[in-house]
């Protein structure tokens, strides 16, 4: 391989050699990787020989990942992928298997790190349909855990974990509020519930037995799961498990950290006019600064939710739709349409389905709050202070349940929030009651 005056690469014998480092099969000059091939040809042999079942031919259902990963951007990223990856050896089994490629087959699996990427994989290459991986994750682990229980303990889990936990969050599912976030809590309430009935053996109590005097014992000695048990016990209650019995409420701390409201508009400015943020971080900053959004809903907002009308671009947070600043409009029409650069094995995704605004790795899931939070650390933007002014600032202007509509939170917080502001929506309500 040589190179021509204008800089362009040219063949060996173009440039007055015999020797010629063409790849011998697709014929790109030089990058030359084993015997003859370049290392496109080389990795995509290699994952076409991996995903061959035992017919000896591609499956056919695999065919749309065998495509987007030979397309990868670096071949040497794909080619590192199939010699070393974990993801790997497990995508070459589900070749071989021979079954229809469904989630419920992959839930059969051992739910480990391999076994997740594989699925994103190929949600993300459209071979599976996109699902709340937050609560499908929650209800094969509550089967698995209530499976290995002792049957005294799995008679009461089980039917709390379904009527109790699972219902609840299914409903927020089906809403498409439904978290990562959401997820943990829910697996920490039942994780207590069952290290609480742990406890009550040990002491050879049993549910009908407990008393007030039990329960405030276990809440003094776990004084951070007294959260976390509240629904058990409300439960329980409920269904005359136990006596009337009930977790006392923990005292709400408030909100101490705040940006001045100078502060507030300054960092907002910034984010929308310093073109040397990352495009992500101004969107992000702009969003909390306004709205005073959380981590946890910024990540998983979906570029459905962004669209035009007659007067201005809207952002649907929560139930209805917000009108945008133009300079904020542009900044997310442009996170929109450009290229997804957080994977280096996949192109974008050929899916009809709503994209993650911030995408993960893969794309098939949104990137972690913990991920933004360090993002807007990195780069000198308050998070949880300018949120919290900027909430003062929204409850101070709107009624609480209309910044509950708009924003995505409980009517309770908004009206938390308006007391910490000295404000009330009683006037709003009153106004309601008395326009004809």
């Amino acid at each position: 391989m040589g190179t021509a005056q204008d800089g362009g690469r040219i063949c060996g014998p173009c440039s007055g050699t015999d020797l010629d480092f063409a790849c011998r099969q697709c014929g790109y000059p030089g990058d030359i990787h084993t015997d003859g091939y370049c290392t496109r040809c080389v990795a995509t042999n290699r994952l076409h020989a991996l995903l061959r079942g035992r017919s000896g031919a591609l499956d056919p259902q695999l065919l749309p990942l065998a495509e987007q990963l030979a397309a990868a951007p670096r071949p040497q990223s794909l080619l590192a992928w199939l010699n070393a990856g974990e993801a790997a050896p497990l995508l070459a089994d589900l070749a071989r298997a021979q079954e229809p490629i469904t989630h419920e087959l992959l839930d059969t699996w051992p739910q480990n790190r391999g076994t997740r990427y594989i699925r994103e994989l190929l949600v993300a290459t459209g071979v599976l349909p996109t699902r709340n991986e937050a609560f499908a994750r929650l209800a094969l682990w509550s089967r698995h855990m209530t499976a290995d229980l002792p049957d005294h303990q799995a008679t009461v889990i089980g039917p709390f974990a379904e009527w109790g936990v699972l219902r609840d969050a299914r409903r927020r599912m089906e809403r498409g509020t439904y978290t990562y976030g959401a997820a943990t809590h829910d697996r920490t309430e039942l994780q207590t519930a069952v290290k609480f009935l742990s406890w009550l053996d040990i002491r050879n109590t049993t549910l009908d037995q407990l008393g007030q005097d039990d329960l405030d014992l276990w809440l003094t000695e776990n004084p951070t799961r007294r959260r976390s048990l509240n629904s058990f016990i409300r439960w329980t209650v409920a269904r005359r498990l136990t006596s009337k019995v009930t977790v006392p409420p923990t005292q709400r701390t408030q909100a101490t950290r705040f940006l001045a409201s100078e502060e507030l508009d300054q960092q907002l400015r910034r984010c929308l006019t310093d073109d040397t943020l990352p495009l992500e971080v101004r969107i992000i900053g702009s969003l909390t600064c306004l709205y005073g959004l959380h981590m946890s809903r910024i990540n998983t907002l979906t570029t459905d939710r962004f669209h035009h009308e007659d007067d201005g671009a809207y952002l649907t947070i929560n139930a209805h739709p917000v009108l945008l600043p133009p300079t904020l409009a542009q900044l997310i029409e442009r996170q929109i349409i450009r290229p997804n650069r957080n994977t280096s094995l996949l192109q974008p995704p050929r899916t009809t389905e709503p994209r993650f605004l911030f995408p993960g790795r893969p794309p098939s899931r949104p990137r972690s709050a913990a991920t933004i939070r360090a993002m807007m650390k990195q780069h000198g933007l308050a998070g949880i202070s300018a949120r919290n002014a900027a909430m003062i600032e929204a409850v101070s202007s709107l009624p609480p349940i209309i910044v509950s509509d708009l924003f995505g939170v409980s009517t309770s917080t908004a009206n938390n929030w308006a007391g910490l502001a000295q404000d009330s929506w009683t006037d709003y309500l009153a106004a309601c009651a008395t326009t004809p």
